[in-house]
């Protein structure tokens, strides 16, 4: 079977057999946030060696190398396919290539379901090696986890672009969704990419800076902790240059993960260790901000 891939902005993904809904609404498989695109605006279908685009009545149509679908068209290699503001060029895979794991990714040990890097042959808890069985430790299949993630990249893109134009309820709404779509990763056990996890932990920093209010904070402490694993350096650093009565409102949620991530402390890398001494030191300065506080309240 012939093999194609859709590319969005700087992102690929191999296009799975069966039919693949494009659209505005969360539901589809691609989540196209542009206020041109319908709710379900198209949909391509993979039969065989055939692959077509649908129109699904949108109210601005689809567009194939610049010519207006009427209905469905078929698509051949290089086409380029225009949603609202949006731009998909399809492409045929000439060379096949061995679909291979996501890199810069947790599993779950089957054994002690400690949280480790994928690329470790082994849990570093308690030794088990993994088989075939646990390469998506039981997920979905690759194409729709290599969908999932293209789709979840784009969201990440929408989030910083709106960050950077500081267009805040857009970015908090976009930023819900990233959030909906890591968490149900997490609680089905599915490999998490740790770019993108830091990613999403850098905007929900970046936007509750903006904001003024600890509700993102305490999201990337909760989901860092449900994984296991403290966010990365970088994210700790930004923590640290919040000031301290913005944190805060995060007290409880820190407190949990530094005590969480020192209970297993032996399994976390050097990278892992060094994000926990910046959020060891971090929880002792809101500790003492929280403690002066309350010491100058009851003089």
């Amino acid at each position: 079977m012939a093999r194609y891939r859709l590319r969005l902005l700087l992102q690929e993904f191999d296009l799975p057999p069966g039919e693949t809904l494009l659209g505005r609404s969360p539901e589809c498989h691609v989540t196209i946030d542009d206020p041109l695109v319908s709710r379900e605006h198209a949909k391509i279908l993979f039969e065989g060696d055939r692959v077509i685009v649908r129109d699904l009545s949108s109210r601005n149509g689809v567009r194939v190398n610049g010519q207006r679908v009427e209905g469905e068209r078929a698509l051949e290699d290089g086409d380029r396919i225009r949603i609202g503001n949006q731009e998909i060029v399809f492409t045929r895979v000439v060379t096949p290539r061995r679909p291979g794991r996501p890199t810069g990714s947790l599993r779950h040990c089957r054994k002690c379901q400690t949280p480790y890097v994928a690329e470790v042959p082994q849990c570093p808890n308690c030794g088990y090696a993994p088989g075939g069985e646990d390469t998506l430790n039981g997920a979905a299949p690759a194409g729709n986890l290599d969908r999932e993630n293209w789709s979840l990249q784009m969201q990440l893109e929408l989030l910083d672009k709106a960050l950077s134009l500081q267009r805040l309820a857009d970015a908090d709404r976009v930023l819900a969704r990233v959030a909906i779509a890591v968490d149900e990763r997490v609680t089905a056990g599915l490999l998490v990419d740790r770019a993108q996890l830091d990613a999403a932990y850098a905007g929900a920093v970046k936007l509750s800076s903006f904001q003024g209010d600890t509700q993102w904070i305490r999201w990337v402490l909760a989901t860092a902790q449900r994984l296991g694993r403290p966010p990365g350096s970088s994210i700790v650093a930004r923590l640290s240059e919040m000031p301290s009565v913005l944190l805060d409102g995060a007290q409880r949620h820190l407190e949990e993960a530094v005590d969480s991530f020192r209970a297993r402390r032996e399994a976390l890398d050097d990278e892992g260790r060094a994000s926990l001494a910046g959020l060891t030191e971090l929880r002792a300065r809101v500790r003492e901000h929280v403690e002066r506080n309350t010491t100058d309240g009851g003089a």
